[in-house]
C-alpha cells in the first residue's frame, strides 16, 4: 500500500539518486539489494525504517544520514542523529581523498611549520581504550584529528618513519571501523576497514592485513551480509591455516578472532557442526596465545572463547545451554564493551526462555557497564521489540526505560 509518507520518501530517494549520477541498478549494487527493491522504494511502496539501512542509503547517496532518518522516522529520530556529532565528524574525515593537502603538495609546508601529530602511539593506544569502553563521543573527535595527520605522515616520510606511520594509521582505521559498525554506520565502517587493509599491506605487516579482514567481516555482519562475511572470514582463516608454533601471537589472536566470528555466523545459519569445529580451533589457538591477552585489539583468549560459546548456543536456540555456560564465566577482566556484549547474549537467552524480567535485568546491567553498546545497537532494538511483545499487558518500567534510551527519546 502506498501512503503519503512513502511517496515523499521515494521521491526524495529518486531525486538524490539522480543527483548522485546513479541509475537504479547502480544504487541496488551499492546497497546489495535488488533493482526491484530500489524501484519499490522510489514508488513509495516501501518506506525504509531500519536506521542501519537508512544510514547505508544516505552514504550511497552522499547526504547526511539524518536527512533520510528524519524523513522516514520523523523529527525525533532526526534529532537523535543530530545529537551524534561524534559520528558525523568521523564520517567527514573518511569522505574524499584521505590526505588532500598532501595531494596538492601543501603537506610538507604544514610539517615545516610544526603541524605534525603529537605522540601518535599514545593517541592510538587511547583510541583503543575508548572503543573498548564504548566512549564514542570522545573517540570520534580523537580519530578525526589523528587519521588525517597520520595519512600525511605516511606520504611525506620514508623508511622506518613511514613504516611506523603506516602501522599506526592501520591501527587507527581499525578503531574507526569498529566504532562505525557499532553505531550502525556500516558504509563508513567498510571504508575505514578497507583503508586499514591498504595501510597494513603498505607497511608489510601481515597481522594488520588480517585485522583489516576481520573488520571488513564485521561490517558485512553489521549490514546483514552474512554470506559475504563468511567468505571473507574463511578466506582469512584458510590463509593463516599453516601457522607455525613460532607464529606471531598477534597473528594467532587475529586468526582466533576470525574463527570465533565464523563460529557465530555458522550457528546463525544453523550449521551446528561447523560452528563447533571453529570453536574447537579457537580453543587450540587460545592455548597457543597462553591466556587472556588484548593483542591487536582482539581481547582473544580462553575467556573470550567461552563468551563466544555462549553466543553460539544462543544462535542455535540452545538457551538452557547458553545460560548454564554463562553462569561459569567471569568476564570482569575483559573490556566494558566485551562484558556488555556478553550480557546482551545472556538477555537473548533469557528471552528465548520467555524470562522477561531476567532479560531486562541483563540488558540494564549491560547499559550500566557500556551504555553505547545498548543504546546504539540494532540487535538490542530488535530484542526490545521481542520483550515488549512477551510483556504485553504487564507493567515493565525497566523495559520502557531501555526502549527510551535505545531510541534516544
Amino acid at each position: 500500500m502506498v501512503d503519503r509518507q512513502g511517496l515523499a520518501f521515494g521521491a526524495k530517494v529518486k531525486q538524490l539518486r539522480r543527483a548522485a549520477g546513479l541509475d537504479q541498478r547502480g544504487l541496488a549494487r551499492v546497497l546489495k539489494r535488488s533493482v526491484s527493491w530500489v524501484s519499490q522504494v522510489e514508488r513509495g511502496e516501501i518506506v525504509v525504517r531500519d536506521v542501519g539501512m537508512l544510514q547505508r542509503l544516505a552514504a550511497a547517496l552522499g547526504v547526511p544520514s539524518r536527512e533520510l532518518v528524519e524523513l522516514a522516522l520523523g523529527e525525533e529520530a532526526g534529532d537523535a542523529e543530530r545529537q551524534r556529532p561524534y559520528v558525523e565528524t568521523l564520517r567527514l574525515t573518511l569522505a574524499g581523498h584521505p590526505a588532500p593537502r598532501s595531494a596538492l603538495g601543501l603537506a610538507r609546508a604544514d610539517r615545516a611549520r610544526g603541524r605534525s601529530v603529537e605522540d601518535p602511539e599514545g593517541q592510538v593506544r587511547r583510541a583503543w581504550e575508548l572503543v573498548h569502553a564504548s566512549a564514542f563521543d570522545q573517540l570520534g573527535p580523537l580519530l578525526a584529528g589523528l587519521i588525517p595527520a597520520l595519512e600525511v605522515e605516511s606520504r611525506e616520510t620514508t623508511g622506518p618513519q613511514q613504516t611506523r606511520a603506516l602501522g599506526l594509521l592501520a591501527d587507527a582505521y581499525q578503531v574507526a571501523a569498529a566504532m562505525l559498525v557499532k553505531v550502525g554506520d556500516v558504509g563508513a565502517g567498510w571504508i575505514a576497514a578497507d583503508r586499514a587493509i591498504s595501510a597494513g599491506e603498505r607497511c608489510g605487516d601481515a597481522s594488520l592485513v588480517m585485522a583489516g579482514q576481520l573488520r571488513i567481516a564485521h561490517t558485512f555482519v553489521g549490514s546483514s551480509e552474512n554470506g559475504l562475511a563468511l567468505h571473507v572470514l574463511r578466506q582469512a582463516v584458510d590463509a593463516a591455516g599453516g601457522l607455525s608454533p613460532a607464529a606471531d601471537p598477534g597473528l594467532v589472536s587475529l586468526t582466533g578472532a576470525c574463527a570465533l566470528l565464523l563460529a557465530v555466523l555458522e550457528a546463525r545459519q544453523g550449521n551446528a557442526a561447523e560452528a563447533r569445529r571453529h570453536l574447537e580451533a579457537a580453543v587450540r589457538l587460545a592455548r597457543h596465545v597462553g591466556g587472556d591477552r588484548n593483542l591487536v585489539g582482539t581481547e582473544f583468549g580462553p575467556t573470550n572463547v567461552a563468551l563466544h560459546q555462549v553466543a553460539v548456543a544462543v544462535e542455535l536456540g540452545n538457551a538452557a545451554e547458553a545460560l548454564e555456560l554463562a553462569a561459569t564465566i567471569d568476564a570482569s577482566g575483559l573490556s566494558r564493551e566485551r562484558q556488555a556484549r556478553f550480557l546482551i547474549d545472556v538477555a537473548r537467552a533469557h528471552t528465548q526462555r520467555r524470562a522477561v524480567a531476567a532479560a531486562i535485568a541483563a540488558l540494564t546491567e549491560a547499559e550500566t557497564i557500556a551504555p553505547a553498546e545498548v543504546t546504539d545497537s540494532r540487535l538490542v532494538r530488535e530484542l526490545l521489540g521481542d520483550l515488549e511483545h512477551l510483556a504485553s499487558g504487564w507493567p515493565s518500567p525497566g523495559l520502557r526505560a531501555l526502549r527510551r534510551h535505545a531510541t534516544h527519546s
